[in-house]
């Protein structure tokens, strides 16, 4: 019977990480809405009040592959965005010159994180956005 119970809860166990993990798996679908900047974190240091003073930033992703941008103290901004679903690696081809950026992203329920990628200020800089409700 201890044998049976160690089983069962062995298997309840396996089924419940792979529940988890994918329910992390990162697809454009999970990208699309409209998601509020919350923190920005550079070399481990909370700067949030340098690039969003307002509490105003955000992001939205739309369906067909645009995005739009807006808040103090950048503005508004547009362009492209695509994800390399099988590296989690977000592509932003903004229309402002000289803005295009990578970033490793990762999802958690409602909270998106970004982390640079290609120079070592951005690979020290991360973003973390909370997705607006509808």
């Amino acid at each position: 019977m201890l044998r049976l119970f160690s089983t069962l809860c062995l298997v309840l166990m396996i089924v419940s990480c792979k529940q988890k993990a994918s329910n992390n798996i990162i697809t454009q679908d999970s990208l699309i809405g409209t998601w509020d900047m919350e923190r920005v974190m550079e070399y481990g240091k909370d700067e949030s009040e340098k690039h969003n003073p307002a509490h105003d930033r955000w992001v939205e992703f739309k369906a067909d592959g645009t995005f739009v941008s807006d808040g103090t103290p950048f503005g508004r901004n547009q362009g492209r965005w695509k994800l390399d679903q099988g590296r989690s690696i977000l592509i932003i081809d903004s229309d402002v010159d000289d803005d295009d950026s990578e970033w490793n992203v990762s999802l958690l329920d409602d909270v998106m994180t970004w982390t640079g990628i290609g120079h070592p200020r951005k690979e020290n800089t991360t973003l973390i956005h909370r997705k607006r409700n509808p």
